[in-house]
């Protein structure tokens, strides 16, 4: 059977299917995606944006979240399969104007029932899914694309609650938008969901950064680097394990993929400075960094050995029993790949 055939009634029966809740819409998607596999050149020149455009329908389903829709992340996934199929099938001149696309409807205001427009985080939870799944997949192809979201993501790791929030002068909930303050001042779970997923895209970039033509440079380096404010910013939010691990290895290979002695030495301060924190969760976090940069750096760490002594020896002496552990597993990982006692210089 032709594809011209085929599309129509898959497409025309998706208003059906969404009445009919989850699995009906997955079907859906699945069906897309076996069709988007066997559809020819001539097909995909003709059809791509069309179908794009109602995944980008269906990507929204996060923020608009209908009644019939039990499980979101389920049906999301099958969402962003049918996108990536897609765009795996495209020329970069077929790309482009679609992920740009994508980025646009991500970012654009969204006016709710008080006549308030504002950016559905929600929208960008579903968008940063479809990111961190193209990365992944792409992988060093992607890369370059990252250009059009350092904007947002700084934004989003540095915009508090209370940023966006004087909009509650109503009282009102922001369900949809993910727009809901809590009442001790940290950050919503959606707006924590969408951190997440933004440093673990962020990851994703600094680890394919492989090409010729580095996407992390100098300038995008800072523009990174300065949020979020580290941890201390989260330092409201109870830690979360994953999170806490994404936040490591993206600092972590943000530094690996950038190859500069001067970047180096920056980072490194800024997250030897953070263990002097007051508070518990930064000083480990930093020390995770540190180690993580030793262990990918290894001989060319030696450099910023000067300036980590001193930290380590105050968090030698730290009254938390597992800031001190940590430190002492650093400080002897420090010492086997320098080959020297570095007690003396304590």
């Amino acid at each position: 059977m032709q594809f011209r055939l085929t599309l129509p009634p898959l497409l025309k029966i998706y208003s059906d299917a969404l009445e009919s809740g989850d699995a009906s819409l997955a079907l859906v998607f699945e069906m897309l995606v076996a069709a988007i596999g066997v559809m020819d050149k001539s097909s995909i020149v003709t059809y791509h944006t069309k179908i794009f455009e109602q995944c980008l329908l269906a990507l929204d389903l996060r923020h608009e979240h209908p009644k019939s829709i039990k499980i979101i992340d389920g049906v999301e996934k099958n969402v962003i399969h049918a996108i990536v199929t897609l765009t795996l099938r495209l020329t970069e001149s077929m790309f482009r104007p679609l992920f740009l696309q994508s980025l646009e409807w991500a970012e654009s205001e969204v006016v709710e029932h008080d006549s308030l427009a504002l950016r559905s985080v929600n929208r960008n939870i579903s968008f940063y899914n479809l990111v961190n799944k193209m990365a992944e997949e792409q992988r060093s192809l992607f890369v370059p694309y990252f250009k059009y979201l350092i904007d947002g993501s700084t934004r989003y790791l540095t915009e508090q609650d209370n940023d966006s929030n004087s909009l509650s002068q109503k009282h009102k909930k922001r369900k949809i938008n993910g727009d809901i303050k809590l009442k001790n001042g940290s950050l919503s779970p959606e707006k924590w969901h969408l951190r997440a997923l933004i440093l673990n895209s962020l990851y994703k970039c600094f680890l394919y950064d492989t090409g010729n033509l580095k996407f992390l440079n100098a300038t995008n380096f800072q523009l990174v680097a300065d949020p979020p404010t580290m941890e201390d910013q989260l330092s409201d939010i109870p830690t979360v394990e994953e999170v806490d691990l994404i936040l490591v290895c993206c600092l972590g290979q943000m530094a690996v993929a950038v190859g500069s002695d001067d970047i180096w030495k920056q980072l490194n301060h800024d997250v030897l400075m953070q263990t002097r924190s007051e508070k518990l969760r930064p000083r480990i976090l930093g020390l995770k960094v540190v180690k993580f940069l030793m262990e990918h750096l290894k001989e060319e760490y030696l450099v910023l050995l000067p300036e980590t002594i001193p930290f380590l020896g105050e968090l030698l002496e730290d009254s938390e029993h597992i800031v001190k552990s940590l430190a002492q597993s650093v400080f002897k990982e420090l010492e086997s790949i320098s080959g020297e006692n570095l007690r003396r210089y304590l």
